[in-house]
């Protein structure tokens, strides 16, 4: 007898069957993901320690004087020069003032009129005005001068002081890159460390139950963990060096593919043989050397697997005996009778159409 049928289910459960193994793909990548990001972290090197340790205190102590006081030079600077713009706006108002005035007093004396006391007082003040802040402004002036000099002096020892420490920061640098890429290793192995084994162990346990029923989920979660192992190789490896491992990856896995459907072509497990038999059945050709089973209505007729839905096939009369039939092409056996009703029967399928005689799959690959 045959072993047990195949349940495949409707169509509907083979839908949800196939949505639910994405979904289950999906968060099991999700979880992986922050599960390797939790367990992988490791602690960042600090720059501003490394640039501690390797530079002059005192040095450095120099150089964060200059630049405080650089800072401290600017702001008064920019201070200054807003005073020295309010008293140029001042200046110029008094100066419109006073003009005005002693256009004023021209027109009154042209008219043998005297100016009233209110008016030469209020000239005198414009005029007052007027030189103080002039003279104010040339005081600002010369404070600006100088403390753009020693916002020049300054950033020129700055300059100086950073010049020396130049090469002592290259070194700091040069330091802090090794470290990241040091950290940067141990992430990507504590990560691989973790996933690796999660798809050796799936990649078994679909080895080793590639009959149950949960062999979905298995596939389902190797994938995930191969697309996170494929996204943490991205990350931490150089590019170049990820081309290679991809593409040597690739041709291992297609090398491995191609070498085992080579073997199942030549030498078919019994399922698969009697896959290929139900399928040459059905398009009326011989499993061995695709040579037309040329019987029945179809015995002055000519197709392959491509054109046999473009015949017309005439229907013969029902009483027609039917005859045990051999390939004339590579003399296998398609046709024989039956041992329980000696009716005529498919030789190379399980079960007999007119008595259901069955026989097991190894005695039917073996006909």
């Amino acid at each position: 007898m045959m072993s047990g049928i195949q349940r495949k289910g409707t169509a509907l459960q083979r839908g949800l069957k196939g949505l639910f193994c994405v979904l289950f793909g999906f968060l099991a990548y999700w979880l992986l993901g922050y599960l390797i990001d939790d367990l992988g972290r490791v602690r960042a090197p600090d720059y501003s320690q490394i640039e501690k340790r390797l530079i002059d205190p005192e040095l450095r102590k120099k150089s964060e004087s200059l630049t405080q006081k650089a800072t401290e030079i600017q702001s008064e600077l920019s201070s200054q020069q807003q005073q020295q713009q309010n008293l140029r706006d001042s200046t110029s108002s008094a100066q419109t003032t006073m003009n005005q005035l002693l256009a004023f007093q021209k027109l009154s004396l042209e008219k043998d009129v005297k100016p009233t006391e209110e008016e030469q007082q209020a000239l005198a003040e414009s005029q007052k005005v007027f030189l103080a802040n002039q003279k104010q402004y040339q005081k600002l002036t010369e404070e600006i001068g100088v403390l753009q000099l020693q916002l020049t002096k300054v950033r020129e020892e700055s300059r100086q002081l950073d010049q020396s420490l130049a090469s002592v920061r290259a070194g700091a640098n040069e330091e802090y890159a090794k470290l990241i890429r040091r950290q940067e290793f141990w992430e990507a192995a504590v990560k691989l460390g973790i996933l690796t084994p999660l798809l050796v162990g799936s990649l078994w346990l679909f080895y080793r139950t590639r009959g149950s029923i949960y062999v979905p989920l298995y596939v389902a979660f190797a994938v995930a963990v191969a697309f996170k192992v494929l996204f943490v190789m991205h990350e931490y490896f150089p590019s170049r060096a990820f081309r290679y491992v991809l593409i040597v990856t690739s041709l291992i896995v297609v090398t491995r593919a191609l070498i085992a459907l080579l073997r199942s072509i030549a030498k078919p497990g019994v399922q698969l043989l009697l896959n290929q038999y139900r399928e040459a059945y059905e398009y009326f050709v011989c499993p061995n050397c695709n040579f037309p089973i040329r019987r029945g209505p179809l015995k002055s007729l000519y197709w392959t697997r491509r054109t046999l839905k473009k015949l017309r096939i005439v229907p013969t009369d029902s009483g027609t005996v039917e005859k045990p039939y051999c390939c004339p092409s590579c003399s296998t056996q398609l046709f024989e009778e039956c041992s329980n009703c000696q009716q005529v029967r498919h030789s190379l399928l399980p079960t007999c159409e007119h008595c259901g005689t069955t026989r097991s799959l190894e005695e039917n690959a073996a006909v």
